[in-house]
């Protein structure tokens, strides 16, 4: 599974997904805490860098089939939710 382009909605879900507190994540990453509440908190409206991308296709290629099941779950409701 890929993701074209990853916005604050899509890493959170991603974060969901592998049930990871926000630090934890983060430090998966290799980022701040910081800029993963950002992304959260604008959600749709933020684009992170193309390095950064790179890094959250990383961890979704290496994320387990359950947690690439919950983050299409996760995806799935929160594009329905925006279109209510």
């Amino acid at each position: 599974m890929s993701v074209q382009e990853w916005s604050g909605r899509e890493a959170r879900a991603l974060r969901h997904a592998l049930r990871l507190s926000l630090r934890a994540f983060a430090d998966r990453l290799g980022i701040a805490p910081r800029t993963v509440s950002k992304w959260e908190k604008l959600g749709k409206a933020t684009v992170p860098r193309p390095d950064t991308q790179a890094i959250l296709d990383t961890a979704l290629n290496q994320a387990t089939e359950e947690e690439h099941i919950r983050f299409k779950r996760l995806i799935a409701e929160s594009v329905s939710e925006s279109l209510s």
